[in-house]
């Protein structure tokens, strides 16, 4: 009998990890997944503590084939049943595959990408020593100046100047007649690379470069705006020769944003950029040069209406899906057509696990993610639940669900394992992490990082994981419950990358699949 040991809660960073013991009983195995009998492995472990298991069917060359997965449960005995299929639900080729268990998943800040892994907000603190020389060099754009507690200049257009102090070339002089004293505190906020106002969205291209949506609203602006940025991949600058200088937009920021990015078709799309917020923009991912738009607004009874969308995600044979906000329908497009030219269908959110979206203060979040299958996809909605639906080619049917304390918005899956990441919106900043084992959503691990703030959505691309913390206050009991612990009631504008590390036995046993 082998033994293995798996960590039975993923924790970051500093927290203590409590290691639980595995033992391994099934041995190998031979399947016959074509015929009546003997077409099912069935993977046999004893363990000494409650928590979730996550096992993985790998080939020959190690590809990952399929993840197997048990949730949340007791300590004793159990299974896993693996029927000799694929994520297509195929059944794969003759040969051998080994079994392996997750010993460990990690979640390290990356301090390569950024300022110390992070982009967006930052703050410098200075002591003042000599009021006649108070002199910063900031590397990015200034949001607030302080000295003490008192803010002597917030931004209410894109000219940088203040009574009390100077700024030109990254640099901030205090004014002395300002009223500094020694021993006084100068504190400056400002965004690095650049502007990034409440990030909302975010997609990663084929060169790991960032696609990022910010919503942004000065004192004198009735309404917020909206933006979507390329960032270098190291998180460094902006790519000024992508659209203007870098930045498409300006947007309608009363809606709502998602971002997708497809590097095969040389695309991005945006739901919510056109038609007074209800259409999906179309642009070129090279230029950042806008092409047509999907949907929008026809009449409020119209089904080819997509009325404020609040997610969209691609799908198979050309189709995208887009979701309403107010509403939360779901329509099928045929993306290469514009308007309501490429019209297929949709469905009414008349069922409680594929209703209305997440919301987060007066806005909904983004709320869709492509699955595997290509005809399926996953959506959050209002309060707790992740639903996977499936696109029949006439119609759409949810499959399953899982709710999760927490209110999840942004969602990210991973294909090679059948991982599924999720922004809680949460006091502190948590991600959750569930897995699709293709017949139940299973609730595994809780990330908990003392670092965030209430997140937002996230991106899983490769070994990184992107996190997403807007700018804006949570509503409802968040927020109570916030003010009262004495913490800022809002995100903390900014996008910080994770490097993921996945720790596995070798092999734990291995299944032989014949015909």
């Amino acid at each position: 009998m082998k033994k293995i040991f798996f960590l039975c809660f993923l924790l970051s960073l500093a927290v203590s990890i409590t290691q639980a013991k595995v033992s391994l009983i099934t041995k190998d195995i031979t399947i016959y997944p074509e015929k009546d009998t003997g077409k099912i492995a069935r993977i046999v472990f004893n363990t000494d503590t409650p928590g979730a298991y996550l096992f993985l069917i790998k080939d020959e060359k190690g590809k990952i084939i399929r993840g197997l997965s048990t949730g949340k449960i007791e300590a004793g005995q159990h299974y896993v049943d693996w029927n000799g299929k694929d994520y297509a639900d195929s059944i794969v080729p003759e040969g051998t595959y080994n079994v392996s268990i997750i010993n460990n998943i990690s979640l390290k800040i990356d301090e390569t990408f950024g300022h110390k892994g992070r982009i967006g907000l930052e703050t410098i603190e200075i002591k003042v020593s000599d009021p006649e020389k108070i002199i910063c060099k900031v590397p990015g754009e200034i949001k607030r100046v302080f000295i003490n507690d008192n803010e002597c200049y917030k931004v209410d257009s894109f000219e940088i100047s203040g009574p009390n102090y100077t700024f030109k070339d990254g640099i901030v002089q205090v004014n002395p007649a300002s009223g500094v004293k020694k021993s006084d505190t100068i504190k400056i906020e400002y965004y690095y690379p650049c502007f990034l106002e409440d990030p909302w969205d975010l997609d990663i291209d084929a060169n790991g470069d960032i696609y990022a949506i910010i919503r942004w609203q000065t004192e004198t602006m009735k309404n917020p705006a909206g933006n979507l940025i390329k960032i270098s991949s190291d998180g460094n600058k902006v790519i000024d020769d992508f659209a203007v200088k870098g930045k498409i937009g300006n947007f309608n920021g009363r809606v709502h944003l998602q971002v997708v990015v497809s590097d095969n078709e040389n695309r991005i799309y945006i739901c919510g950029s056109h038609d007074s917020g209800h259409g999906t923009g179309v642009f070129s991912l090279k230029t950042g040069a806008f092409l047509y738009s999907i949907g929008g607004w026809f009449d409020s009874s119209n089904p080819k209406t997509t009325y404020h969308p609040a997610g969209i995600c691609l799908g198979p044979e050309n189709k995208i899906y887009i979701r309403g906000g107010t509403g939360g329908n779901v329509s099928a497009y045929d993306r290469t057509k514009e308007k309501d030219k490429g019209f297929l269908y949709n469905m009414p959110a008349v069922k409680r696990h594929s209703g209305y979206p997440p919301l987060v203060d007066n806005y909904f979040g983004p709320s869709m993610e492509s699955s595997f299958p290509s005809d399926s996809f996953y959506i959050t909605t209002y309060g707790s639940d992740i639903c996977k639906i499936k696109d029949t080619g006439k119609e759409f049917v949810e499959l399953y669900y899982t709710g999760i304390n927490g209110a999840p918005v942004g969602i990210s899956y991973d294909k090679n394992t059948g991982l599924i990441y999720a922004a809680l919106r949460t006091l502190s900043g948590k991600i959750a992490v569930v897995h699709d084992n293709g017949f139940s959503i299973n609730e595994m691990y809780i990330i908990n990082d003392p670092e965030l703030g209430p997140t937002h959505t996230v991106k899983q691309k490769g070994n990184y994981l992107y996190v997403v913390e807007d700018g804006i206050a949570p509503g409802g009991r968040i927020l109570e419950a916030m003010e009262k612990s004495n913490i800022k009631p809002y995100g903390k504008n900014r996008i910080s990358r994770y490097l993921i590390d996945f720790e596995q036995e070798q092999q734990t046993c291995s299944v032989t699949v014949k015909k």
